[in-house]
């Protein structure tokens, strides 16, 4: 069938019909009877035109009908769908970056926006080149068609979640010690005590290994119970049979910090655990980059990534580590020891300096004082 949008477009370049006609986008066919196919084809377009031009209004539903048969109507075509994808998704990622929660809190800028932009970008660049006209008005117009999309469906999704109850979350992050990071977020806290949210699962040896050091440094702000031991995956390369405390279920009495916990407890599959409520949402979407384990105290300093090599642990039974936890003394107790007291100084710095006795511990006071 003659693509009547790629005449035009090439009438439009200055081309003869006889090299219009021969163009294989064009995909026209003349009949063995009509001679030269530049004429026929010449003849066909002035025959449509015609026919368009005597058309009445388009008060009836037969009339616009035929109008939406017209070839000579702009089609659509994978440049055109592109053209639109592509700033759709471009907007919306960037809105999504930007304001993390509540744009992004249910697709995340990364990597769920980014690899859909990929996408569009491929369908877009795909279309270019199979297209004679690389930019037109009906180009132009889905240009900015995707544009005012990507604002309505990022808007869309902030206020569904403002209404929902997101936080307003900053992408912005600065360094603090021990690989940590902080974000200038209004503080979370519940029943008036900073969050400790750890978002993790019990199949995964990097969870497994770091898990060890939050079990000691929320010791020191209360009475943790509901504690078992486990291992991590056996058949995961990283770190097989990882020892380690499963917090899924545990519960900290204290005055200091309130424990949230957000673990998966299949113990052979690494699988991201199910969050409870849009505030934890928020935090996993702005900060945790798809990965696990995640840590955020207080809302406003945020750990992505293991806390303890689980090759420290390689071989160890959970009783072994318990013992050198007990005894403080060991190879496994040296790799825990310095998250633990990392982690003690940041839920003291979130708590305004409560408890004294941990933020005196010169342990904790030296990462206190480089904390900001």
């Amino acid at each position: 069938m003659t693509d009547w949008e790629a005449v035009e477009r090439l009438r439009s370049k200055g081309w003869d019909w006889d090299r219009i006609a021969s163009d294989p986008k064009v995909e026209f066919h003349a009949e063995d009877q009509a001679g030269d196919p530049g004429r026929a084809l010449r003849a066909l377009y002035y025959q449509r035109r015609s026919r368009q031009q005597r058309r009445p209004s388009r008060g009836s539903k037969s009339d616009r009908a035929a109008d939406e048969k017209d070839p000579l109507r702009p089609r659509w075509s994978l440049a055109r769908i592109g053209l639109i994808l592509a700033p759709m998704f471009a907007v919306w990622t960037l809105l999504a970056y930007l304001y993390p929660s509540p744009v992004g809190v249910y697709l995340g800028w990364f990597p769920t926006l980014v690899f859909l932009l990929v996408i569009a970008v491929g369908v877009l660049c795909f279309g270019l080149l199979r297209a004679v006209d690389k930019w037109s008005s009906v180009h132009r117009n889905a240009v900015i068609i995707g544009a005012v999309l990507g604002l309505l469906v990022a808007g869309g999704f902030g206020l569904f979640a403002v209404a929902a109850g997101c936080p307003n979350l900053t992408p912005n992050l600065s360094a603090e010690p021990s690989n940590w990071e902080k974000a200038a977020n209004p503080a979370w806290t519940s029943g008036g005590n900073p969050v400790f949210f750890f978002y993790g699962s019990i199949a995964c040896p990097y969870c497994s290994a770091s898990s060890w050091s939050m079990m000691v440094a929320l010791q020191k702000f209360g009475a943790l119970s509901g504690l078992t031991y486990g291992y991590s995956s056996p058949t995961d390369q990283a770190g097989p049979n990882t020892p380690e405390v499963i917090l899924a279920g545990s519960a900290l009495q204290s005055q200091y910090i309130t424990l949230d916990v957000a673990e998966a407890t299949d113990p052979t599959t690494i699988t991201l655990p199910t969050v409870s409520g849009c505030v934890e949402q928020a935090y996993v979407s702005a900060y945790g980059s798809g990965g696990i384990p995640f840590n955020v105290i207080g809302g406003v300093y945020v750990h992505s990534g293991t806390l303890v090599q689980p090759s420290v642990l390689h071989g160890m039974t959970y009783q072994q580590v318990q013992g050198q936890v007990s005894n403080q003394s060991g190879p496994a107790w040296d790799a825990i020891k310095g998250p633990a007291y990392a982690m003690e100084a940041f839920m003291v710095k979130a708590d305004g300096g409560n408890p004294a006795n941990v933020a005196n511990d010169p342990n904790v006071a030296g990462i206190l004082s480089q904390i900001h």
